[in-house]
């Protein structure tokens, strides 16, 4: 099953290439949407297919991008998302600490958190993407 799986995933991550590409540069001012889907979207397939250096070009894509903090929210949590998975914690946490800074939330100093503190937090900050 989940090699089926991560098969849907190879054929998603060519067909949103294939979108971004048929939109080329211009594709952020004419139709800013799709691409920031397309490139979330696709960034998403990467990850789940292991394909690390194109998950992050299509991260830093719609990083660099000057639209709303809260449209990074997705592209933010896949890069955590991979960091965690290669052990990379401390990378991780300060990358979400410096997501929720730009959201101007309040991000807590660099010090052990209970996990009932995580889990409260992660809820507010899903709360407040949805407005």
């Amino acid at each position: 099953v989940k090699a089926s799986e991560n098969a849907a995933f190879d054929t998603a991550k060519v067909y949103f290439k294939t979108g971004c590409e048929a939109l080329g540069s211009r594709g952020w001012e004419g139709d800013y949407r799709a691409m920031l889907d397309l490139c979330s979207h696709g960034a998403n397939a990467c990850f789940v297919t292991g394909d690390f250096d194109s998950m992050n070009e299509l991260i830093d894509e719609v990083l660099s991008k000057d639209i709303d903090t809260k449209e990074k929210y997705r592209v933010s949590e896949i890069k955590v998302k991979s960091l965690l998975s290669v052990g990379k914690v401390r990378e991780a946490i300060n990358t979400a600490l410096d997501f929720r800074r730009q959201l101007g939330l309040p991000a807590p100093q660099l010090k052990a958190a209970s996990k009932f503190t995580i889990i409260r937090e992660y809820i507010r900050v899903k709360r407040l993407l949805k407005n």
